[in-house]
């Protein structure tokens, strides 16, 4: 009974481990609670817990950390319009420090990245405090430690070279000891709730005012109550939006209190600006122009208050002024009149020049020619001006002059006249060289024949000179010659005449051996048989001299198989014939006079023939000659030394006893 007491309550506790296990790190991925609330103190146990056990030392836990550290950065941020910051500050300090150390500890290759997140994280959070308002003493202090303290990490990530950073990790700020007030100020007190799932399931107390002048929709129907209303105080508190808006508003008052003329409070990001509104004050009064702008009026380019972007010029307002005095012209640019070529004000790239302006003037002018030019007139190829690559060159205009006056042959060219192969002057790749011009000159006059080519005439081969490669010989022009006179036989090939052989001289890989034209000559006369090959004649097995694999033998009137075949080890001692069969050896099948189950034997020779025995058996050996008397003392004529008479298939009769 205390045992099963033992496991259940075991069981118990290993499901609670379990659950509260994964609630933990559900808890630690989501990150659900704020600084200040019941549960956050908790779930930082969990980030801590987890972490240290899921990820490992180096590059992965630092980016882990960093991960971290963002959390505690969009926590602050929750916050600020409440009253726990002192809370998130702590929290957010001891991530920079954790977040630090396990940079330092990570390897060098992976610490300009993980530096450079880091550098982010740190100007973000600098953005937040510069926002923050703070009353006098402990907390303004601890704020200003903190403020310094990430502005020195600021500078020493800034610089170019690697600043050691681990010591700033371990500058105090005393922002954990403001925390314990802070932590103890449980959403219980003064009967505020900070911590609902959602405030407007809480009806307002009997007889209190509806909270209708200010209805909590949108984006205020998740709010806790202490966000607007602080130190139990209920009525006065402002509807206004910057009574809980100053502290990050952007604006720096220049749109007055009254935010609903942009903003809703479904979402505030979704800006709407009626610049109708505004009169004729001018853009310069909201608006500042980046580097480098135009330095007119804003209303001569932008005028579409909807999108600053949608800005066009009419360049027609100016008059004739000269676009240098907006425009200045890249570099390299030519020196002419900008509207030679820009007749397009809308597209500065639609530019196009009319040569024809310009009369008979030389191209050389104005272009330069590149690098291994050709040294005539530019209008001798180029006679398109809207496309300088479209030059075409008419070799007709220069008569006979020979192509060497201008065109160099590359190396190891042809030594005779370009026009013996280049017929076509608008391409020098269509080049045909007409062997027939030459007359008998042989081959070898241009030609060289590569390495350990055949030394006779091309023209017993080559007789296609448009292309070298359509060689062909014809062994019959040259009679009887055997082949050995040109070809040389390969190792260990077969001493005999080629022609036994290789009748087809067009492949020489096409040959076949006629066993039929060497008569009765034995095969040992050629072939040599393989280690361990049988001893007699090859005539007896093989009979297919096409193909030597195709080999059977006759065992048909054959002595014993042991004059032939040796028996491996520990092998029956019988007739071989008893098992094996002359079509494979491996088909061995005994037929035993009793059946192989018998009694449970199942093949298993041991069981009747112990120690290899197979050339006699009893039954004695498995059944005890004093039982079985006693079993057949009632049986008439029962003989005990011999009992296949009564049992000649080894099987026990029915009407035997049982036992």
């Amino acid at each position: 009974m205390l045992r099963r007491i033992l496991i259940i309550l075991l069981a118990i506790f290993l499901f609670i481990d379990i659950v509260g296990g994964a609630v933990s790190y559900s808890v630690a991925r989501s990150g659900p609670y704020l600084p200040g609330e019941r549960f956050f103190r908790a779930q930082t146990n969990s980030e801590q817990l987890w972490l240290n056990r899921l990820v490992r030392a180096g590059e992965p836990r630092a980016n882990s950390l960093l991960d971290l550290l963002e959390r505690r950065i969009d926590n602050l941020e929750a916050v600020l319009a409440v009253e726990h910051q002192s809370v998130a500050l702590a929290y957010l300090d001891e991530a920079f420090n954790q977040a630090i150390d396990a940079i330092e500890a990570a390897p060098e290759e992976a610490q300009p990245a993980l530096r450079q997140r880091l550098l982010l994280l740190t100007e973000r959070t600098l953005a937040l405090l510069d926002g923050l308002e703070l009353a006098e003493g402990e907390m303004e202090t601890a704020v200003s430690t903190l403020l310094d303290k990430l502005t020195t990490l600021q500078t020493a990530l800034s610089s170019p070279e690697d600043t050691n950073i681990e010591e700033i990790a371990a500058i105090d700020t005393d922002l954990e000891t403001l925390t314990e007030t802070e932590q103890t100020d449980d959403s219980e007190a003064e009967g505020i709730p900070t911590s609902l799932d959602n405030p407007l399931d809480v009806p307002f107390p009997e007889g209190s005012v509806e909270h209708n002048f200010f209805p909590l929709t949108a984006g205020h129907d998740n709010l806790k109550c202490s966000s607007c209303h602080t130190g139990s105080t209920y009525k006065g508190t402002s509807p206004t939006c910057v009574s809980c808006h100053a502290k990050d508003e952007p604006h720096e008052g220049q749109f007055g209190p009254d935010c609903a003329a942009c903003h809703s409070v479904t979402v505030w990001t979704a800006v709407s600006f009626d610049h109708s509104l505004m009169g004729s004050q001018d853009c310069a009064a909201c608006h500042t122009p980046p580097a480098n702008h135009w330095a007119g009026a804003c209303s001569a380019c932008h005028s579409d208050t909807e999108n600053f972007a949608n800005a066009v010029f009419n360049h027609a307002t100016i008059g004739t002024q000269d676009c240098a005095g907006c425009h200045t012209p890249p570099a390299n640019h030519w020196a002419g009149a900008c509207s030679a070529c820009h007749s397009d004000t809308s597209n500065f790239a639609n530019a196009v020049f009319n040569h024809a302006t310009i009369g008979g003037q030389d191209c050389a002018a104005c272009h330069s020619a590149p690098a291994n030019h050709y040294a005539g007139a530019c209008a001798a190829c180029h006679s398109d001006t809207s496309n300088f690559r479209n030059a075409v060159f008419n070799h007709a205009t220069i008569g006979g002059t020979d192509c060497a006056a201008c065109h160099s042959a590359p190396a190891n060219h042809f030594a005779g006249a370009c026009s013996a192969c280049h017929q076509d002057t608008g391409n020098f790749k269509n080049a045909n060289f007409n062997h027939a011009t030459i007359g008998g000159t042989d081959c070898a006059a241009c030609h060289s024949a590569p390495a350990n080519h055949f030394a006779g005439a091309c023209s017993a081969c080559h007789t296609d000179t448009g292309n070298f490669n359509n060689a062909n010989f014809n062994h019959a022009t040259i009679g009887s010659t055997d082949c050995s006179a040109c070809h040389g036989a390969p190792a260990n090939h077969f001493a005999g005449a080629c022609s036994a052989c290789h009748t087809d001289t067009g492949n020489f890989k096409n040959a076949s051996f006629n066993h039929a034209t060497i008569g009765g000559t034995d095969c040992s006369a050629c072939h040599s048989a393989p280690a361990n090959h049988f001893a007699g004649a090859c005539s007896t097995c093989h009979q297919d001299t096409g193909n030597f694999h195709n080999a059977s033998f006759n065992h048909a009137g054959l002595t014993d198989c042991a004059s032939c075949h040796t028996p491996p080890p520990n092998h029956f001692a019988g007739q071989c014939s008893d098992c094996h069969n002359t079509d494979t050896f491996s088909g061995a099948s005994f037929n035993h006079t009793f059946p192989t189950n018998h009694e449970g034997a199942n093949n298993n020779c041991e069981t009747c023939h112990p120690g290899g025995n197979t050339s006699s058996w009893t039954c004695t050996a498995c059944h005890s000659q004093e039982k079985m008397d006693k079993e057949h003392d009632d049986e008439n004529g029962y003989n005990g030394n011999n009992c296949t008479q009564c049992h000649p298939d080894g099987r026990e009769h029915e009407d035997d006893d049982d036992d």
